[in-house]
């Protein structure tokens, strides 16, 4: 069930690094001026969110190490507050287990401020793998992204690939013993 009641992003950013604005500003079609819907296929995330969080969910499956955006120049384009509410509110706890299973420790709710870090670091490195799709392929964006996560998500190598590592559940069950 979503929380209703507490957000605990609500005062921290989402952000991104600088290099990456180009691609928001590409293929996200908020605060473009003259996008209209006929921009889908060219820019296919609503939001801002929207990309941000299909990055930090590829970098989540594909078990990526976040970017650490200390280092880097950086952009917020929204606070916790503003998008982590009504519809969006179950996006916080995706972020609470994956920060659980990327620290390998519960202890991690504790600080709002880390999960973010975390959260940010995993969009960072994601967001270059989902442009890669977006343009991968001879059709609009919209269908050579579908295709490419289509592929990866009926992709037999990836439990292959991945055989050593533990997966979300494995940890979450580990530590909850």
């Amino acid at each position: 069930m979503a929380q209703q009641y507490h957000n605990p992003f609500a005062t921290l950013g989402l952000i991104a690094p600088e290099t990456q604005r180009d691609y928001y500003d590409q293929y996200c079609r908020t605060n473009i001026v003259g996008r209209t819907a006929k921009d889908i296929d060219q820019s296919p995330f609503r939001r801002r969110i929207d990309l941000w969080f299909a990055g930090f969910s590829f970098a989540a499956r594909k078990q990526l190490k976040p970017i650490d955006l200390a280092k880097e120049k950086t952009y917020q384009f929204i606070t916790g507050g503003e998008i982590f509410n009504g519809k969006d509110s179950w996006r916080i706890e995706i972020i609470t287990l994956v920060a659980i299973a990327i620290e390998d420790n519960l202890e991690v709710v504790q600080d709002p401020r880390r999960m973010m870090d975390i959260a940010n670091g995993l969009a960072a490195a994601g967001v270059p793998h989902i442009v890669d799709m977006l343009n991968e392929g001879n059709q609009d964006p919209i269908w050579n992204l579908s295709d490419a996560l289509d592929k990866m998500l009926k992709s037999d190598n990836y439990e292959e690939d991945h055989k050593d590592s533990k997966d979300l559940s494995n940890v979450l069950n580990e530590i909850l013993r």
